[in-house]
């Protein structure tokens, strides 16, 4: 019958069994460690990236809140003012605009009457030489470098 030399194959068996489903089961503790470990290393680049991302837009907005708020020249702030005043109006939808009769402005200044300013551009030109002269700029270029609104 059984001889006391020969092998159990069952418990061999088993026992095969039971290291391969270790080997198994590490394997896949191994793979699961793996993704968590290439999750962790995806979020802390995503963390990077959006640090590196805020970082470059508070810079450029401390770009142009310097550009915004440096001294500015003479010439730069006619140019700026001109820019500003000559834009095109926009026309509204007629839910916006004034209903009924507009109220006196009582206590407040306001024109009787207008009359033509028929020397406006002389006293402007001559307005601008007097600016020109006492900033000791040319017109047409020159010494910009006059600072305004520091």
């Amino acid at each position: 019958m059984a001889d006391s030399n020969s092998p159990d194959y069952k418990a061999l068996f088993l026992q095969a069994e039971k290291r391969r489903k270790e080997a198994e089961e590490q394997q896949k503790q191994a793979e699961e460690q793996q993704k968590q470990a290439e999750e962790r290393q995806k979020q802390a680049e995503e963390r990077q990236k959006q640090a590196e991302d805020e970082s470059r837009k508070e810079k450029e907005r401390r770009e142009q809140l310097q550009e915004l708020s440096r001294p500015t020249t003479f010439v730069e702030f006619l140019r700026h003012s001109h820019d500003l005043l000559s834009r095109p109006l926009r026309v509204e939808t007629p839910s916006r605009s004034t209903t009924g009769k507009i109220p006196i402005p009582t206590g407040k200044y306001c024109p009787a009457r207008l009359e033509q300013w028929t020397d406006c551009s002389a006293l402007q030109s001559e307005l601008f030489r007097s600016v020109y002269s006492y900033l000791q700029l040319t017109p047409g270029g020159g010494a910009s470098s006059v600072l305004i609104f520091a």
